[in-house]
């Protein structure tokens, strides 16, 4: 059986992240998955979804309830994550960093620069991230260390492609190579 559980997407209530196991599987935006979970997205109850390396983001149609539809989504999940061939998937390297990068700075990573005074932002254009620390860190001597320890390195467990295209004084660029996997 294929081990999954769901997190909360902050400020998305339709949205759930589901860490799971996609192995043989691309990176990208959800075209079509296989059996009832691709019937969800062709019946409208599934708006959209996004395959990362280390889970699966769905977002439910505005007005559903996860508490509602949660178990049977599950349940779709793990049976359609069992066939990998079976997906569509179109890429999009752009928006699968930003969505992760967004998840580490809503949690342990922000958390951390916010506990020194500090503030961290992430804005996408194109498939490029950049990231940008604020306030007390801002300036702070320990900035880059903290960029690289604590987001570049979290990234790459989730992003394994990500790459560092170059940093400038409390900022930094990223993409994902064009294999994002």
């Amino acid at each position: 059986m294929i081990t999954l559980h769901a997190e909360r997407v902050t400020g998305e209530p339709d949205a759930v992240r589901w860490v799971a196991p996609t192995e043989g599987m691309d990176a990208g935006r959800i075209l079509g998955a296989p059996g009832d979970l691709g019937d969800r997205f062709a019946d409208g109850t599934l708006s959209k979804g996004l395959v990362e390396h280390a889970g699966v983001w769905l977002w439910l149609r505005e007005g559903l309830s996860w508490r509602d539809y949660g178990p049977a989504i599950q349940t779709a999940l793990r049976a359609a994550l069992a066939e990998p061939a079976g997906w569509l998937i179109e890429p999009a390297p752009g928006e699968i960093l930003e969505r992760v990068t967004g998840d580490l700075l809503d949690g342990f990573v922000g958390d951390f620069v916010r506990s020194h005074g500090g503030s961290v932002t992430a804005e996408r254009l194109g498939d490029i991230v950049t990231i940008r620390l604020g306030g007390a860190c801002e300036s702070c001597a320990a900035a880059e260390r903290t960029l690289q320890q604590r987001l570049v390195g979290e990234l790459r467990r989730r992003c394994p492609d990500v790459i560092e295209l170059n940093s400038d004084g409390g900022g930094l660029n990223l993409t994902l190579t064009a294999a994002s996997r």
